[in-house]
């Protein structure tokens, strides 16, 4: 069985490039959710405007229509500030030390070390705090639940 390392520790949550323990990545949560919110509204968007500039992109007559021309621009134009907003948010928590799950699922892992090895504790909205992990580089569809009984 996994035990994660639940070392209390001093500062909080994980100063960038150490390994987040169970209690420092759950101290983060609150600016976490937040950020994970604005990047689901924000990714929902972005796919609908892609969507709907695949379909136009489809139909040439459209495309070629001059009274089309400014709409089409301004779909690009928000196509862009919405991207780039959401690339924002992915620096934002790249600057927690911590990784969304891209394609966006909403899940954010955490480096942590659980006896002994490198893995990710992992996050995602509908969890009520971090209470899985995967291994480095796997799907979220992996996690396990983390077993908190253990001290180091």
């Amino acid at each position: 069985m996994v035990r994660a390392i639940q070392k209390s520790d001093e500062h909080s949550p994980s100063k960038v490039g150490e390994p987040f323990t169970v209690d420092t990545a759950s101290k983060t949560l609150p600016l976490v959710r937040r950020i994970v919110a604005d990047m689901k509204k924000l990714n929902e968007t972005v796919e609908r405007q892609r969507e709907r500039l695949r379909v136009i992109d489809r139909l040439a007559d459209t495309i070629d229509q001059p009274e089309h021309q400014e709409e089409l621009a301004d779909i690009r134009d928000s196509l862009q500030g919405e991207e780039e907003q959401l690339a924002a948010c992915i620096r934002e928590l790249n600057a927690l030390g911590l990784e969304p799950h891209m394609p966006f699922d909403g899940c954010v892992d955490f480096p942590a070390v659980i006896n002994r090895r490198a893995v990710c504790l992992c996050w995602h909205p509908d969890d009520e705090g971090v209470e899985y992990w995967h291994e480095m580089g796997q799907s979220s569809a992996l996690r396990q639940k983390v077993n908190t009984n253990v001290t180091q």
